[in-house]
């Protein structure tokens, strides 16, 4: 019994004493199973399809645009700036700008062989500019202010391909002062050695 209600289930007739079919009745049930095989191929045909979707949809590599995308969300100010040469009694900057929210701080030192000053920034990006204010730490004779208090509008910086140029108020006017490179976390700019100096 069990037997015959599993192939009444999946389409089979059940096993009864042998008996003689019609013609008819025999075309009949061949174009039922070929019209079931076909379903089952379609069926078959469609699961593999979705299943490949799907896996194709999980691995996904990443594409030109989708790499460019991520690209362009990298910030283009924060990170640690450097600038040295052995040269004019030598010139040595640091300047480390972190983001935080639409804010921007840091830090600079500047300094030759015989003198240096450091401090702090803050300020906030403008279009292509990061506009800011500065404070130094060290004691200058009609410089910039005092830290914690802040000279207002001292410069601004503006990324020039993979350098970050440094750009100072002279009175009305904004003058290039330097190019920087991107330097490793932490690390003092390196000096050229093989650089030729024309004094």
């Amino acid at each position: 019994m069990l037997g015959d209600a599993i192939l009444m289930i999946i389409g089979a007739e059940p096993h009864t004493a042998p008996r003689r079919k019609s013609r008819a009745h025999k075309e009949s049930g061949m174009f039922d199973r070929c019209v079931r095989r076909k379903a089952w191929t379609m069926l078959c045909l469609a699961g593999l399809a979705l299943s490949g979707s799907a896996c194709s949809a999980q691995n996904q590599r990443p594409t030109a645009t989708t790499r460019a995308a991520t690209d362009a969300g990298a910030d283009p100010f924060a990170g640690d700036w450097g600038f040295s040469t052995r040269c004019y009694k030598g010139h040595y900057v640091g300047i480390t700008l972190k983001r935080e929210g639409d804010r921007y701080t840091g830090t600079w030192s500047d300094g030759t062989d015989i003198w240096g000053s450091s401090g702090e920034f803050k300020g906030m990006q403008d279009d292509d500019k990061l506009k800011y204010d500065v404070c130094t730490v060290t004691e200058q004779r009609g410089g910039y202010a005092r830290c914690p208090s802040y000279t207002r509008g001292a410069g601004y910086f503006v990324r020039r391909g993979e350098q970050l140029v440094w750009y100072l108020r002279d009175g009305a006017v904004r003058t290039e002062y330097l190019i920087l490179d991107h330097q490793p976390q932490q690390q003092v700019p390196v000096v050229d050695q093989t650089e030729v100096c024309d004094e």
